[in-house]
């Protein structure tokens, strides 16, 4: 009988909520083929990313939040002559009275298109559109990023980078690796602040293992001064500030044994800094 009771109760729960749990039905757009070819520029190809790699060169994704997705489609056009640089594009595409029409278009000369994604980083609930090409080997990278603005998308900040990593926190924040010497970079963690990206200071400290775990591994490998400093100016920025006093050491004392006096001075300038810190901290 308690069987039968239990059994007749869950039954009910699961009628009840039944109205409540919706599954949106994912339909195809017929005839997607047919409108891609229509609108991108004449001997381009479709393109897609380094980064992420899950993304595919065409994406879908309701900016305006009116329940219809745009098209987000990025290509390719080669250059006449190789291997000079070759222009990477993106369109975006909205319905209006059922016809799919281009509401967007950006295109950057580069080497290869290394980011198309989006990511919420003005933290409003609306994902921006990222957009990354790679200029060179040495020069690195430049992402733009994009927010949506009566039916179009405008450029809100641009950053230069050699690698690049998205962390979510509300809004989602950006770690930002810029090439020094070798295989040693510059690390900024960068978060919008309600007009531009800026450095953010707590961001910085959680991610800052990633960056010590890095530079550990490097060490153990060799010890080279450029080590020593580019992880000297993490510290300071992590406000770790012993740490980077004991950096700064093991850097100088390694660059006076290799008779390095610009080096000597690069560590003498972080010292500089990192007692500024200290003293207005």
């Amino acid at each position: 009988m308690k069987r039968i009771i239990l059994i007749t109760i869950f039954a009910s729960i699961i009628l009840n909520l039944s109205p409540i749990i919706s599954y949106a039905e994912v339909k195809p757009i017929k005839g997607l083929t047919d409108i891609i070819n229509e609108v991108l520029p004449p001997n381009s190809t479709l393109e897609s990313t380094e980064k992420p790699k899950t993304n595919k060169s065409v994406q879908f994704y309701d900016f305006n939040q009116d329940g219809q997705e745009e098209i987000i489609i990025t290509f390719e056009i080669k250059a006449k002559k190789q291997p000079n640089p070759s222009q990477f594009g993106v369109v975006v595409l909205r319905k209006e009275n059922e016809r799919w029409e281009k509401t967007w278009e950006n295109q950057a000369q580069g080497v290869g298109l290394d980011y198309s994604g989006l990511a919420d980083i003005t933290g409003d609930g609306i994902k921006e559109y990222l957009f990354g090409v790679t200029i060179g080997a040495s020069i690195g990278n430049k992402i733009e990023i994009f927010k949506w603005n009566n039916n179009s998308l405008i450029m809100i900040a641009e950053v230069p980078y050699h690698m690049m990593e998205l962390l979510s926190n509300k809004k989602v924040g950006i770690a930002d690796w810029q090439r020094y010497i070798a295989d040693t970079y510059f690390v900024d963690v960068l978060k919008w602040n309600g007009e531009k990206l800026v450095l953010d200071e707590e961001l910085y400290s959680r991610y800052y293992p990633t960056i010590e775990k890095f530079y550990d591994n490097k060490i153990s490998k060799m010890d080279a001064w450029f080590y020593w400093y580019t992880l000297a100016d993490a510290q300071i920025k992590a406000n770790l500030y012993e740490k980077a006093r004991n950096s700064i050491q093991k850097g100088t004392t390694l660059a006076k044994q290799l008779s390095l006096p610009d080096a000597v001075k690069n560590f003498e300038q972080l010292s500089d800094k990192l007692n500024k810190r200290i003293k207005s901290y």
